[in-house]
């Protein structure tokens, strides 16, 4: 995904633009802030604004995490705050970056400033909240960054984040001051349930347009550039033989289903976050021998670059969509992903 300097105020290009008060402008007529709380006890269910400066204290804490595990390679830095699939994609990276030191540029970090806020803050737990995280990265693309609250006793804590698509509309949300309801994964007020649209996503990215004949999901970069890669290494593979006679290769998706945030966008629709899990595989016919490049990090990982059974590579990857009302009706639109290499066999 290229990056480009994206100033706080026009981060969101296009007609369908997200735009929030506070940061960027939400609605004709921006809510008044919440009343100061009276003197006395701590009430019980907290504020927007309360819940703001709390996410934006969690979002540097996740940085500042996020970083040190990076420096010292050592995924145990990320607790308490980092939790889930992000740790065990980051242990798995470590792995790779030491049999290849050039792993290390794969590494995405959020940045400490939380740019958009998205939350809910009624009294009911699981808390959920997406924020817009500026990238640590001088310059770089945001990302939004999934954020959850188990109990009262438990602090925020991320399992992932998406880096956000450019060029691609997105949907506009609640402003801070007043919160955003909470969306489950089996929602049934929307164009398809979330369930059901990290289930066709991962299915357009295992299979291609074609199981998706009525065309719910919109044009997606992410898509496209695996696709394209996946045609590239197959031309590869065949050069100067017919197409797959010397090798076939594919890739298979599937959705974590224990990771899932939700929240209610201000058209009735939905800002979705989820887990990606796949496994590429080169499948290499009998008498062959595929030979990759010298320099192809995979390799280096797994000690050799001449393969006669099969080449396996498995990713992870956390992805945000947004999918409008039944009501507005539309396509379903993928709005971040960031992938993560994990592990590289191969015989």
């Amino acid at each position: 995904m290229t990056s480009r300097p994206l100033a706080r105020r026009s981060l969101f290009a296009g007609s369908g633009a997200l735009l929030v008060g506070g940061v960027l402008s939400a609605c004709a007529s921006e809510p008044e802030a919440p009343p100061a709380p009276p003197a006395g006890p701590e009430i019980a269910e907290p504020t927007p604004a309360q819940t703001t400066e709390q996410l934006d204290a969690v979002v540097a804490e996740i940085s500042t995490a996020v970083t040190a595990a990076d420096e010292a390679r050592d995924p145990a830095q990320l607790a308490p705050r980092v939790i889930g699939s992000a740790v065990e994609f980051r242990t798995a990276a470590y792995a790779l970056i030491a049999k290849a030191e050039e792993w290390a540029a794969q590494l995405t970090v959020p940045g400490a400033a939380l740019v958009v806020p998205m939350s809910t803050t009624g009294t009911d737990f699981p808390r959920t909240a997406i924020g817009l995280v500026e990238n640590s990265a001088a310059d770089g693309v945001p990302f939004f960054v999934a954020l959850q609250q188990a109990d009262a006793r438990s602090p925020y804590t991320t399992w992932g984040w998406a880096q956000q698509a450019v060029d691609v509309a997105m949907p506009t949300v609640a402003d801070a001051a007043v919160g955003s309801e909470a969306v489950a994964i089996d929602a049934a007020d929307l164009v398809m349930t979330p369930a059901e649209a990290l289930a066709l996503y991962a299915t357009v990215l295992t299979d291609g347009d074609a199981k998706d004949p009525e065309d719910q999901l919109a044009v997606d970069p992410f898509i496209t550039s695996r696709h394209s890669e996946i045609q590239e290494e197959r031309k590869a593979l065949n050069a100067g033989v017919e197409w797959d006679e010397g090798a076939t290769i594919r890739e298979t998706y599937a959705v974590r289903e224990d990771e899932f945030a939700g929240l209610r966008t201000d058209d009735g629709g939905a800002l979705v976050m989820g887990t990606l899990t796949s496994t590429r595989k080169v499948t290499i016919k009998d008498g062959a021998t595929m030979r990759y490049a010298e320099d192809n990090a995979y390799t280096k990982v797994v000690g050799t670059r001449e393969f006669t059974k099969e080449f396996v590579r498995t990713f992870g990857t956390h992805v945000a969509l947004y999918i409008p009302s039944a009501e507005a009706g539309g396509q379903v639109q993928p709005v971040g992903a960031t992938l993560t290499a994990l592990t590289a066999t191969g015989s």
